[in-house]
């Protein structure tokens, strides 16, 4: 697994202006950076709680007597010594918080776009079994006929088995964990090594997980990288008559030009190139989906 250094360059909003930025992926995006940044500023917050109970290093009195007007004071009413050690070793327990939320928001998108693939009128290869988080990848993948990106998705699996011990075996490090790390492909492990300075095998300390604050930024670069790769894989797979029917109707959804004014047309087709134009939609398809959708009821597309 390649970890690349990006040289994409991003609109305003951030994204990359070579994805398609069609509404369930924006939305992805959002709700990824929403997600990224609280726990970013968990981590940080811990740290800095940490560095702010130095100045009272040595002292009997405890957090309430010392910072009354902090709201929820009181429920970390300890000691300033003890608080500070438990503000520096925070970060297992904020990755395993941060763990699940990551890719709870990841697998949220790839269902929305295995469903969108459906609803396009493409075959969804699972082979006959339910979709879960184990088979998403693979079945969104071999549907879109696009290559499976192994080595993230090996990473991706990892962080997934060890979401699933921390959810119901109490961290204990279970056998499909255990199995998977062995199972891991030399690029794999490779790219773990990068994202987190670590091998996979020191995830498991004394047969339980144990998480590092590496492993919340790893399940955010993962999880990226499978958005982009599926952005890639919808983009080609999704034909562009019907990209422009979905670039007609989110644009109609946000625009406040009025409908078969020369304004909402010329909007349209700006829209359309800048948030689609890798979908390589032409204006010929961008007004035929118009008028199917009567947005566009005049005569003359002008």
């Amino acid at each position: 697994m390649t970890v690349p250094v990006s040289t994409v360059t991003t609109n305003k909003t951030g994204m990359c202006v070579s994805e398609l930025l069609y509404p369930d992926y924006r939305n992805y995006v959002d709700t990824r950076v929403v997600v990224n940044n609280a726990m970013t500023a968990l981590l940080a917050g811990s740290r800095l709680g940490a560095h702010t109970l130095q100045l009272t290093s040595g002292s009997q009195r405890t957090l309430s007597e010392l910072f009354p007007a902090v709201e929820h004071i009181n429920r970390f009413n300890l000691r300033s010594d003890v608080a500070r050690s438990l503000l520096n070793n925070a970060d297992h327990h904020l990755a395993s918080v941060a763990l699940p939320y990551a890719l709870a928001t990841h697998e949220d998108f790839v269902m929305a776009s295995i469903n969108l693939l459906r609803n396009e009128g493409i075959s969804i290869q699972a082979g006959g079994k339910p979709i879960k988080a184990w088979n998403m990848h693979t079945a969104l993948f071999d549907s879109a006929q696009h290559p499976r990106p192994t080595d993230w998705l090996e990473s991706f699996d990892l962080l997934r088995e060890v979401r699933n011990c921390l959810a119901h075996a109490g961290g204990k490090a279970q056998t499909r964990l255990i199995d998977h790390i062995a199972a891991m492909g030399n690029a794999s492990v490779t790219g773990w090594q990068r994202l987190n300075r670590q091998h996979p095998n020191d995830v498991i300390q004394a047969g339980t997980v144990k998480l590092i604050a590496e492993h919340i930024f790893t399940a955010f670069a993962v999880t990226k990288h499978l958005g982009r790769e599926i952005n890639a894989a919808l983009t080609a797979a999704i034909p562009g008559e019907s990209w422009a029917r979905i670039a007609v109707e989110d644009f109609h959804s946000t625009t406040s030009k009025l409908k078969n004014s020369s304004a909402w047309r010329r909007g349209l087709v700006g829209y359309a190139r800048v948030n689609y134009g890798k979908a390589k939609i032409t204006e010929s398809e961008i007004e035929k989906a118009a008028r199917s959708l009567n947005y566009w009821t005049l005569s003359r597309w002008e």
